[in-house]
């Protein structure tokens, strides 16, 4: 643990999910995969589709519809029905259609490994702080089995932006009554996480198990942290 400033005490805190309380990539590698394989199994109009053609579909939903890029979830689902509708499906069929693929796939998707270690630390924080999610992606945190730790979650999506802006820190602000100093955000993202809680005056600990040069940050956090267990020593 390393410390970029005076120590004060906080009264909350916000957690980012994804390679913060588990790792993502594993879980996110083995989902796309399963809805390709679903794609090409269960849909005649997706029988072809392969990889590169999937991320060509998807760079083009992005450039048509700027705004996805803050929505991961309506982005995916759109780059679907995109597939579809290319293969020859109708239009109202293929929205269907991806409706349900992507429900599926956010069931894989959510298939996550959380360590006992991190229950138990998410457990105990709760029991002396409001607990909240600030979250650019779109995991089931009640399939995860850790949405009973968590008083508000605020996922990117619906309008509101992605973390660095400010739109889910305000929101968490807003939903707490506490002034955003009083509010420790909790992320391994130099940008996402740190730069964000840092912008929008959130104090921040930043997450480093890759020990990532701090060099990087654009701005400093509070604390740093090699290991997600050192909040018990920081705030219990």
């Amino acid at each position: 643990m390393h410390f970029y400033r005076r120590w004060q005490p906080v009264a909350a805190i916000s957690f980012d999910l994804d390679d913060t309380l588990y790792d993502n990539g594993p879980a996110i590698v083995r989902a796309e995969q399963w809805m390709l394989n679903h794609l090409r199994s269960e849909y005649l109009a997706t029988a072809m589709l392969d990889k590169p053609r999937w991320l060509e579909l998807k760079r083009s939903v992005l450039n048509g519809s700027p705004e996805l890029r803050h929505d991961v979830s309506l982005a995916r689902q759109q780059t679907i029905r995109a597939a579809m509708v290319e293969g020859g499906m109708a239009d109202q069929q293929a929205s269907r259609e991806a409706e349900q693929v992507f429900a599926a796939f956010l069931a894989e998707r959510s298939k996550i490994e959380v360590s006992e270690s991190t229950h138990l630390l998410l457990a105990r924080l709760a029991e002396r702080y409001p607990l909240v999610v600030i979250t650019n992606g779109n995991l089931d945190l009640a399939q995860a089995g850790l949405d009973r730790y968590f008083t508000l979650v605020c996922k990117a999506g619906a309008g509101a932006r992605m973390k660095p802006a400010p739109d889910m820190f305000e929101q968490t602000r807003s939903a707490l009554k506490q002034p955003a100093e009083r509010i420790l955000h909790v992320g391994d993202h130099p940008e996402t996480d740190v730069l964000g809680a840092r912008l929008h005056g959130f104090r921040a600990a930043w997450l480093n198990e890759r020990q990532q040069p701090w060099q990087q940050l654009q701005l400093l956090p509070d604390v740093e942290l090699t290991a997600l267990e050192e909040l018990a020593e920081l705030l219990l």
